[in-house]
């Protein structure tokens, strides 16, 4: 401890981020102590936290609720913040799917955006949430979403933003079924004269895209499941790590080398590959020709870099989780249980120059160390799950050390325009408003390009892909000699979909017709041959009413986020209705949202049916019962089939502390109800000046209407905004039993009872 300059109460499971003298990580607060450990409180949030990077005393805190989300309380404040120097902002996602832009000196909110409710960003149970990546003028995150029209097939998709104003620049899908959702960081880098963005996914696969553009280079499948690890980019060569099973053999767990600069097929060259080492979730480093791996069991790897020749192993403890960071000839090693490692590396073997182990101190938490260190200003620094360390010499001197300069981008060519960005890309608008869209011109490798001609303007239709057929366990199948997991094909080929009306000017100004039912379409810009679009939503007035008569079979609808592939329009009783789909097990828990993120006050209401089935196996008979819900500004209300309760909640992952009524995370009451009828849903949200009041009544459809609400929950720390939406909970394999959703209506709450 004599070097040890301070440590701050503030932890977490987040990797430190210094800039301009000050350090931010995500962490949480409002936990409530127990012996040995805490557990979720009724004021429990997550935050974004910044602290004096001298002192340790904290500078600013943002916190926010947790909603739209499964996510365990001792899994909150998983990713890390990303400083950017050149302004200043700090970004950061939260696990409910808030990207958030800040100030970095005082903590403002500059921008956010709500990733569920605008783009169908998913936030699953396992709470694993990635770290934006800031280059050049964007910001960029990926992970896996379900959007709406073209983009509802569930993907991996990367969301690329205007790091200063939050707006849409462009979004892309990596192609594969994701299989998980990781939280693996893109990278940047500029191979074969090309800005490039490369990505691991959740559907095994790394995939590259010109950054500027979002165009796809190529993809690489590496493992049949999600990869957590970020790529490693070294000139050309790109080092990916991960544990999960190989696609050509039944081994778990690979180190692979590829050169991106020698494409074979349009497919980057495998140039060496380590089966066997299992490698999920820390990102290696190099130094001196070496490539450096931690593995799931906190051994640590030493491979020649050029030939993948394993050259030494050396075990730092149990658990690997953390990341490597390399510096000034030093591997910084955390290992999960709190062993704290400086190894000094050679070509045979390592130094253990310093050990430390940190008190088995986690409360409520999986680990003691889940975020890598980082390194700043002469002293290192590193959170555990209650605390942060800042170690060092108190008059250790600023040494400038810029940044190696990247490869430059190819020169020459006649930057012949290939491609227009509209942007925003993706906007939601309200009957009659409008919008000025932009676009900007881009040669056939991504560098900027003169539009050079007068851009025509039009509104058209999206091309929406088909849903998959049902899918439990995925195929194989070869590809260029190894094998990769593949979705059954659809039954039906992509149609145009669209229903967009209004026009737009010369200048790029959209405004939206005056629609009395949800519009979706793009609006298009085209300079001679080259096209763009941009995907918009427009929404008309309260009430609205969902029948679903007239919409198409085995799809969503059109505009609403979260449904495709979860969610399709089904034949019942004589006429339609919307279906919770139960053929992929990876889609048991599933909401879809409809409208936009601020919308408050009002009342959502519905038809519902759940169906039944009873499993018998050696255990004996089981009768399984699904569970439908609806939402309303970020609260859902539920009916409970096999538990015969009714429950209003906030937050699904803090059920298991049962805080019933405790400050506003959930409230239920018992409920008697059968499957197979149908059975009539309203939950009404109003704001109050200190609160949000979420009342809820449920009876049987064909009968009057209870005057009396009977279920409350009054939120002392409310969500105020938020969009419409389904839930279902409904398990696949082998209780396979649908949800049934009809006659959806949202109407406007009573102007009197608005915000004392």
């Amino acid at each position: 401890g004599k070097n040890l300059l301070w440590t701050s109460p503030h932890g977490g499971m987040s990797s430190p981020v210094v800039m301009n003298g000050r350090m931010y990580i995500l962490s949480r607060i409002g936990e409530v102590a127990q012996t040995n450990t805490s557990v979720v409180g009724p004021r429990t949030q997550e935050t974004v936290l910044c602290l004096d990077a001298n002192t340790g005393e904290k500078i600013w805190e943002y916190a926010m609720n947790m909603t739209q989300t499964e996510v365990p309380y001792h899994r909150l404040g998983w990713s890390s913040v990303t400083g950017d120097p050149e302004t200043g902002n700090v970004y950061a996602l939260g696990s409910q799917c808030n990207l958030m832009c800040f100030n970095g000196a005082d903590g403002k909110l500059l921008w956010q955006r709500q990733m569920t409710e605008e783009f169908g960003m998913i936030s699953t149970f396992g709470g694993r949430t990635p770290s934006p990546l800031l280059d050049e003028d964007q910001v960029i995150i990926g992970e896996v979403s379900f959007g709406w029209g073209d983009n509802a097939r569930a993907q991996h998709r990367l969301f690329a933003f205007n790091k200063r104003t939050g707006e849409l620049n462009w979004t892309v899908g990596t192609g594969g079924l994701p299989v998980d959702a990781p939280y693996t960081t893109p990278v940047s880098a500029v191979i074969g004269g090309q800005r490039l963005i490369i990505t691991a996914a959740g559907d095994g696969g790394v995939h590259t895209f010109q950054a500027r553009t979002g165009k796809k280079v190529w993809t690489f499948q590496a493992s049949k499941r999600g990869l957590n690890t970020t790529p490693l980019i070294d000139g050309t060569r790109i080092y990916i790590t991960h544990s999960e099973v190989n696609l050509d053999n039944p081994l778990n767990g690979a180190v692979i080398c590829i050169d991106a600069g020698d494409l074979v097929n349009g497919v980057p060259k495998q140039v060496w590959r380590k089966d066997g080492v299992e490698a999920g979730f820390a990102s290696p480093t190099i130094g001196n020709g070496r490539l450096y791996v931690f593995d799931n069991s906190a051994i640590l790897h030493a491979f020649d870099q050029a030939e993948g020749k394993q050259l030494w192993q050396k075990r730092m403890g149990t658990i690997g989780k953390a990341s490597l960071v390399s510096a000034d000839g030093i591997i910084y090693v955390a290992e999960a249980n709190g062993r704290v490692r400086f190894v000094r590396p050679g070509d045979k073997g390592c130094e253990i120059v310093s050990s430390v182990e940190l008190p088995e101190e986690k409360p409520g938490r999986e680990y003691v160390i889940y975020g890598s260190m980082a390194i700043a200003n002469g002293r290192i620094y590193l959170s555990a799950a209650d605390k942060t360390y800042c170690i060092g010499d108190k008059d250790a001197k600023v040494v400038e050390d810029p940044l190696p300069t990247p490869p430059a981008e190819a020169e020459g060519g006649d930057n012949t325009l290939a491609m227009l960005r509209v942007t925003p890309a993706d906007w939601a608008m309200r009957s009659g408003e409008k919008r000025q869209f932009a676009v900007a011109g881009f040669d056939a490798i991504g560098r900027p390009a003169k539009v050079g001609v007068d851009v025509q303007w039009s509104v058209g239709q999206l091309l929406m892909p088909a849903p998959p057929k049902s899918v439990t366990t995925l195929p194989v199948q070869a590809v260029e000699g190894a094998t990769r997991p593949v979705m059954a094909p659809p039954a039906t080929g992509p149609t145009m979909v669209g229903n967009l009306s209004g026009a737009v000017a010369p200048d790029g100004t959209f405004t939206a017709g005056a629609a009395r039912q949800h519009e979706g379409g793009g609006v298009y810009a085209k300079a001679g041959n080259i096209s763009g679009v941009a995907r918009v939503r427009v929404m008309p007035p309260l009430p609205w009413k969902f029948d679903f008569e007239k919409a198409p079979i085995d799809r969503p609808p059109l505009t609403w986020l979260g449904a495709g592939g979860k969610f399709a329009v089904e034949e019942i009783d004589g006429g339609k209705a919307l279906c919770k789909v139960p053929n992929i097990d990876l889609y048991y828990r599933a909401r879809t949202n409809f409208g936009v993120e601020s919308m408050s006050n009002y009342t959502i209401q519905a038809d519902v049916r759940a169906g039944k089935v009873v499993h018998s196996d050696a255990s004996g008979e089981r009768i399984y019962v699904p569970d439908p819900g609806v939402i309303n500004q970020r609260y859902v209300l539920m009916i409970y089939g096999n538990h015969q309760r009714v429950q209003i909640h906030a937050w699904s992952g803090a059920l298991a502390t049962q805080l019933s009524g405790a400050g506003g995370l959930q409230t239920q009451i018992p409920f008697a109800w059968n499957p197979d009828t149908w059975y009539r849903m309203k939950l009404r949200v109003d704001q109050y000046k200190d609160r949000a009041v979420a009342r809820g009544k449920v009876w049987p459809a064909g009968e009057a209407e209870p005057e009396a609400w009977t279920i409350e929950l009054a939120d002392p720390m409310p969500n105020r905004s938020g969009n419409p939406g389904l839930f279902g909970h409904s398990l696949v394999t082998p209780f396979k039993s649908n949800i049934y959703y009809d006659n959806v209506l949202v109407t406007d709450n009573a102007s009197a009872e608005m915000l004392p």
